[in-house]
């Protein structure tokens, strides 16, 4: 293991950084975070990377990882004495996986909606944590001047993301579901799978973190409706593995690959109110592609970019919502069918039982008809695929 210590450079406010911090912390191994303000993420580190983007991973050889989730999988192919947060069991893989998708990116609706459209309550509290990613001494009227045009920027983004007049109602029910389920699931189990943590509590740690968990309003919705959920979200930002609540049980994933009911409402609801953007984003692919000669590894984006390649309106809980599509999620969701294509026969059928049970067989069965892949810190097409229903 080594002994030389990473550098993460990220931020506190910051949805993804939450996620490879956590992962970092866990790990046990020695790492340093920094602020974008640092003078090597401004000189030599974004120049690398070609974007502002965090968080950035530093590797004691100098290596580079840019993407949460490639982060983790740098680690834990490099450091061989990390416990793996991918279960082994097929039902718990899959599942894990599937909660990773929907913590990255079907809770970016509620996370962006609960920070931005409530700034009476978090709006000192963001101005200074984002204007002291840059100065990290500024006072807070400092803090503001620096932080105005980041705050504008990002709000900006909740129209296409589609947090609009109409979707908002649908936005809060999502979110006090989500809390009640994971609340009633973190009540019997510290960790998603048991007594240690998945690459799925990873996934669900951006968004409950650095948003939802943290800033001022959502805090309070969290501690208020659900502490048990709170309280997760205190045992992933230790070390430890911080378990006083269960004595006794193992650092290990749930034996007999056992997926626990609370565990299965939380799939269901994933189901209900994410699966539909997903599917959605699928046709959108494969609709611009019919149209679209690409090569392979053609940059999606100019690089530095950022961009839609059309829109789509999801019907959630009755409600269309209309965004831009996030080509990225299908990065994601590959993650998931890679997955499911590498099991065996027979470990697919009582995946496929779960998928059945949940609502979620589309996520499998439902595919792109070419490849994402990530080349260079930036999204690429990858291979033309069989065209599947």
């Amino acid at each position: 293991m080594s002994t030389t210590p990473y550098i993460l450079y990220g931020a506190p406010v910051s949805l993804y950084t939450g996620k490879s911090r956590a992962f970092m912390r866990k790990s046990g191994l020695p790492f340093r975070e920094r602020l974008p303000s640092d003078p090597r993420y401004t000189s030599e580190i974004l120049a690398k990377i070609g974007r502002f983007w965090l968080p950035v991973l530093e590797a004691p050889d100098g290596t580079l990882v840019q993407d949460t989730t490639e982060i983790v999988d740098f680690i834990e192919s490099r450091e061989p004495d990390v416990l793996t947060c991918y279960p082994a069991s097929p039902r718990q893989a899959i599942a894990a996986l599937i909660i990773e998708l929907y913590g990255d990116e079907g809770l970016v609706r509620q996370a962006m909606h609960y920070r931005w459209n409530f700034l009476e309550e978090n709006g000192r509290f963001l101005a200074g944590n984002i204007g002291r990613m840059f100065n990290a001494q500024a006072d807070i009227e400092e803090a503001r001047v620096m932080a105005a045009g980041p705050m504008q920027h990002l709000s900006g983004y909740l129209p296409g993301i589609g947090i609009t007049t109409e979707t908002i109602p649908v936005v809060e029910a999502q979110y006090m579901d989500l809390l009640a389920v994971l609340d009633e699931h973190f009540l019997r189990h510290p960790y998603l799978f048991g007594g240690r943590p998945s690459i799925g509590d990873y996934g669900l740690m951006g968004p409950l973190y650095a948003h939802l968990g943290r800033d001022p309003y959502p805090a309070f919705l969290m501690a208020r409706h659900a502490d048990r959920l709170q309280r997760w979200v205190e045992r992933m930002n230790t070390i430890e593995v911080d378990t006083p609540e269960f004595p006794g049980l193992a650092p290990d994933f749930l034996a007999g690959d056992e997926i626990p009911e609370t565990l299965k409402a939380l799939l269901r609801l994933i189901a209900r109110d994410y699966l539909p953007e997903v599917v959605a984003t699928i046709d959108a692919v494969n609709g611009w592609l019919a149209g679209n000669a690409v090569d392979e590894g053609a940059l999606i984006f100019p690089r530095g970019k950022r961009g839609s390649l059309g829109s789509i309106a999801p019907v959630i809980r009755g409600v269309a919502h209309p965004q831009a599509m996030r080509h990225y999620a299908l990065w994601m969701v590959q993650r998931v069918t890679d997955a499911y294509d590498r099991l065996a026969p027979a470990a697919r059928i009582p995946v496929d039982a779960l998928l059945a049970e949940t609502g979620l067989e589309a996520l499998v069965r439902h595919r792109a008809h070419r490849r994402i892949e990530r080349r260079d810190y930036v999204e690429v097409w990858g291979p033309a695929l069989a065209k599947a229903a």
